[in-house]
C-alpha cells in the first residue's frame, strides 16, 4: 500500500479523535459548566450520580489519548507527514502532549474528587472547584484545538 495513504488514514484518525475531544469539551465548557456554576452542589450531586452509572471513558478517553499517540508516532517514524510538513506534525504532537497532561492534571486533581464515590463539599467548594475546572477545561480546549489546527495543516500540505 502506498505510504502517503496509510499515513493519511493515520492522520485522519488523529483528526477523528481530536475532534472528538474537542467537541466533547466544548459541550462541557458551554453547557454543562453553566449549570454546574449556577448551582453547584445540586448540579454537581445530579453528575455524580450520573457518572457512577454512565462510564464514557471506556470509549471517549482512548480515542482521544491514542489520537495524540498517533502524532507523537508520526513524529519519530519515516513517513511522508515527517517528510512534507515536519514543523506543523511536531506542532500538533507537542500541543495534544500538552492537552493530555492538562486532562491528567484535572482527573486526578478534580474529576476524581467530584465524579467519583460520594460528594462531600459544600456549596463554596463546589463552586469554586467548578471554576478551576472551567479554567483547566478552556485552556485544554485551546490545547487541542491548536493540534488540530496543525494536524489538518500537515494533512492538507500531504494530499497537494
Amino acid at each position: 500500500m502506498n505510504s502517503t495513504i496509510t499515513t493519511l488514514r493515520w492522520l485522519h484518525f488523529a483528526l477523528f479523535g481530536l475532534a472528538l475531544w474537542f467537541f466533547g469539551n466544548l459541550y462541557e465548557e458551554v453547557i454543562l459548566l453553566p449549570n454546574w456554576l449556577a448551582a453547584s452542589l445540586s448540579v454537581l450531586q445530579a453528575y455524580n450520580r450520573y457518572y457512577s452509572v454512565v462510564i464514557q471513558y471506556h470509549y471517549y478517553v482512548p480515542v482521544t489519548q491514542v489520537a495524540v499517540v498517533v502524532l507523537v508516532a508520526l513524529c519519530f517514524t519515516s513517513n511522508p507527514a515527517r517528510q512534507t510538513d515536519p514543523s506543523n506534525l511536531r506542532r500538533a504532537a507537542l500541543w495534544g502532549t500538552l492537552g493530555l497532561v492538562l486532562t491528567a492534571l484535572i482527573v486526578i486533581n478534580l474529576n476524581l474528587r467530584l465524579f467519583v464515590g460520594e460528594l462531600t463539599l459544600s456549596e463554596t467548594e463546589a463552586h469554586r472547584l467548578g471554576l478551576i475546572w472551567m479554567v483547566g477545561n478552556g485552556i485544554r480546549l485551546f490545547c487541542v484545538g491548536m493540534s488540530f489546527r496543525y494536524a489538518l495543516s500537515v494533512r492538507d500540505r500531504l494530499r497537494t
